[in-house]
């Protein structure tokens, strides 16, 4: 088990990241120890770290919501789950592509500095 500050350190995000998510219902009912202080399973870490995943990746808080809400009743959603991260591959694949873009127009600038132009 783990304090909150423990996995926030694990996890890579703030304290106040995680309460959000415990507010916005997306960690299961955290326990609580002897002086009341939340503690956190390794299970509640990997989950914490799907969320940065995902969230990084760009997916919204509500979407997230929805795949946990899909994942709490069970296997039968598995289907709507693989679209749900499907979906979010498929942007995340079209950022990179765009990210390419990008760079390929920075080098070309670069080279034209390098070579001395001035535009």
């Amino acid at each position: 088990m783990f304090t909150i500050g423990q996995t926030a350190e694990k996890v890579g995000i703030n304290i106040g990241a995680i309460r959000f998510y415990e507010r916005k219902g997306l960690l299961d009912t955290v326990e609580r120890d002897a002086n009341n202080n939340r503690v956190y399973s390794d299970h509640d870490v990997n989950w914490l770290l799907f969320i940065r995943c995902l969230r990084e990746t760009g997916m919204s808080v509500e979407e997230i919501q929805r795949y946990y809400e899909l994942f709490k009743e069970g296997v039968t959603t598995i289907p709507e789950r693989t679209e749900l991260v499907q979906t979010q591959r498929m942007k995340l694949l079209a950022d990179i592509e765009e990210k390419k873009r990008q760079l390929i127009r920075l080098d070309e600038k670069l080279e034209r500095y390098y070579r001395g132009e001035n535009y």
